[in-house]
């Protein structure tokens, strides 16, 4: 075999080789997205030297030096008084002790469990001569044919759907706590009344979300009776929308935002909403910055694609940092000179040679998605993440991990509506409870105003430590 032939294997062989390494960042880049999604990552970087230090100790447990404790404050208002007399002594059961003139003081705060209150409701019939009927009135806290009243049934969905406890406890904690038997398939029964009588707040919800100057979008995976479905979550900070759906497309999203929506839409990348008509797009910007670290930690030893990574990264961070810094100020004649270079830059940035795949990839997401990556820049109150969908979500995930979905669509509708209510009833800090028995004897009338107005103090429900004290007006809810 002759010398030119060799080199001319030797090229192919490099060559081979280059695209061999390429495929196989690419695969292992794959392969690690999808263990994100799926699983928690538990991945720590090496050390550039196994046998060398940490260059960073770990943080130390516990609150930071100087850091000033947390002390509960005495209440305002003793509800008993206990004097604690001796009439001998602990030690040696001596009754020959004579008292001093020293008394200590001991506050203490424990919970005063109610109890259960039967209640018969005895209706006067009437005859109407205008109507020419027999009529007659319906009694506070009275629910037509029920045997349960509409604080147990608003306590048992919260335990539910906010504290996120299954019905059989749901059932032992009535017993233990309260004295009030229950069967765990009543429980589930309350939860269909809510939903039925909250159903009608749950479309106001929607129409009030279409009214915000922003919406943050995202989604999540959802079993229903073990068919594969999505829970999206549509949320300003004001008002939160739980939606299950068999799809992850654009339809839902329209079906939600409505096909014209005159605020801007904050997502993350999923394809459905490249397509929805609204004012503007802000797409999450820490993800791209995550993906951005993946090109870095794949590419390490290509100067020329670090060079471009980190000019891009200075870019976002800079933009970020003009933000966070006129949070609180009127733009002004630096800001949008700042602005307006920021955006050019960005305009103008491009990978030279994008020939690699992972960079391929990234390119090609960055120059789809250009225009909607600054908007934050442009619209006051807009974030540049998408991290306030995520915390919405959050509960949603919780609960899935414990109850793996819903048994029918029934149920999904229950959680739509449900879920839906006490998150914006929490965005607002208003009380769940008071709220969801306000909904419930409130059926078929307008409830926005009146399950999300500030209940007055006597018609609390006496339960400790469940309410916030700081309402918001029902203005507030709709802004």
């Amino acid at each position: 075999m002759g010398k030119n032939k060799l080199l001319g294997i030797i090229i192919e062989l490099r060559k081979e080789n280059k695209e061999l390494r390429e495929e196989n960042a690419y695969l292992r880049f794959e392969l690690e997205e999808l263990r994100s999604k799926r699983y928690k990552s538990k991945h720590k970087p090496p050390l550039d030297n196994p046998g060398s230090p940490p260059s960073s100790m770990p943080r130390k447990k516990g609150g930071l030096f100087g850091h000033i404790g947390w002390f509960r404050k005495k209440p305002t208002k003793i509800e008993r008084i206990e004097e604690v007399k001796l009439s001998h002594c602990p030690e040696c059961g001596s009754e020959d002790i004579s008292e001093c003139n020293k008394i200590s003081e001991h506050i203490q705060e424990d919970i005063a469990l109610p109890k259960v209150e039967a209640i018969l409701y005895r209706r006067h019939h009437y005859y109407c001569k205008r109507c020419q009927k027999v009529v007659s009135a319906k009694g506070k806290d009275e629910l037509n044919n029920s045997y349960i009243g509409p604080k147990a049934k608003a306590f048992a969905v919260f335990l539910r759907y906010g504290i996120k406890i299954s019905e059989r406890d749901c059932q032992a904690l009535f017993a233990k706590a309260f004295n009030l038997k229950l069967v765990a398939s009543s429980i589930a029964g309350f939860r269909d009344q809510l939903k039925k009588a909250g159903l009608p707040l749950y479309q106001a919800l929607i129409e009030s979300l279409k009214t915000g100057s922003f919406i943050h979008a995202d989604e999540t995976g959802w079993k229903v009776n073990g068919r594969n479905h999505w829970l999206w979550k549509f949320s300003n900070k004001k008002i939160c929308v739980s939606h299950i759906d068999r799809s992850r497309g654009q339809k839902v999203v329209e079906k939600i935002v409505g096909d014209k929506y005159a605020g801007v839409l904050i997502s993350d990348f999923l394809s459905a909403y490249n397509k929805i008509k609204v004012k503007g797009k802000q797409r999450c910007l820490i993800h791209i910055l995550r993906d951005l670290k993946k090109v870095v930690e794949y590419w390490h030893d290509d100067r020329q694609v670090l060079g471009y990574c980190k000019h891009l990264k200075d870019i976002f961070e800079d933009a970020i940092k003009l933000q966070k810094e006129y949070t609180d100020k009127e733009w002004d004649d630096r800001y949008c000179r700042k602005r307006r270079l920021l955006s050019q830059e960005l305009e103008d940035f491009s990978f030279p040679n994008p020939n690699k795949r992972i960079l391929k990839r990234f390119a090609k997401r960055l120059g789809r998605h250009k225009e909607e990556l600054f908007t934050f820049l442009y619209e006051k109150d807009v974030d540049y993440h998408n991290n306030h969908a995520e915390q919405q979500i959050r509960p949603d995930v919780i609960f899935r991990k414990i109850t793996f979905g819903n048994r029918s669509d029934k149920g999904a509708e229950n959680h739509n509506v449900l879920m839906s209510i006490l998150q914006t009833l929490k965005l607002n800090s208003l009380d769940p409870l008071a709220a969801l028995q306000k909904i419930l004897l409130s059926a078929n009338k307008n409830l926005l105003p009146q399950a999300l107005a500030p209940p007055p103090p006597e018609e609390r429900f006496s339960f400790p430590d469940l309410y916030n004290s700081k309402i918001n007006p029902l203005a507030s809810v709709i802004a």
